[in-house]
């Protein structure tokens, strides 16, 4: 369209921009009028901080730990490290093989595509470490390792882990 054509319903549209589709530098526009919005705009407000809430005062009864944190005992619940990495990737995988009771749910049926991705994991974190780990950290590693494949060949193949087959 051109830059003063009349459109539909007489609708008067007017092209303001300073370039052509070309790139090139439109001569025919005024370059000393501005854009003024039909409608005020209110200024930005200053930015405020989020409110917090005050701290609990020394009389109100403190909040009882979490589960896991009675269960382990704070020190042990709070320490993050790669031993507890392991045993906790170890015990997913032992509940998604069905060998742990959900203790809401109880007995859980196995999941064996996710144990097998737990187990995985856990191998990806063998080799991507590999020479970086104490002697107790790689022997916790490889034996996890074992006992996890061994036990996945088990509950896939229906069989207890444990059980093995008398020699006839």
């Amino acid at each position: 369209m051109t830059e003063k054509e009349q459109g539909p319903e007489g609708v008067k549209v007017v092209d303001r921009r300073r370039f052509t589709s070309e790139g090139e530098v439109r001569r025919d526009v005024d370059r000393t009028s501005t854009f003024e919005p039909s409608v005020p705009v209110p200024p930005p407000e200053p930015a405020r901080r989020p409110q917090v809430p005050p701290r609990p005062s020394t009389t109100e009864p403190a909040r009882p730990p979490h589960p896991a944190a009675q269960a382990a005992g704070s020190a042990a619940a709070a320490q993050a490290d790669f031993e507890t990495l392991v045993v906790s990737l170890s015990t997913s995988a032992l509940l998604q093989l069905g060998l742990v009771d959900d203790p809401k749910l109880g007995r859980v049926q196995p999941d064996l595509e996710a144990a097998r991705h737990t187990i995985d994991m856990l191998g990806v974190i063998q080799e991507k470490t590999r020479g970086n780990l104490s002697a107790k950290e790689t022997a916790l590693l490889e034996q996890v390792l074992y006992e996890l494949r061994m036990t996945f060949l088990h509950v896939a193949e229906g069989t207890p882990p444990g059980f093995t087959e008398p020699d006839a």
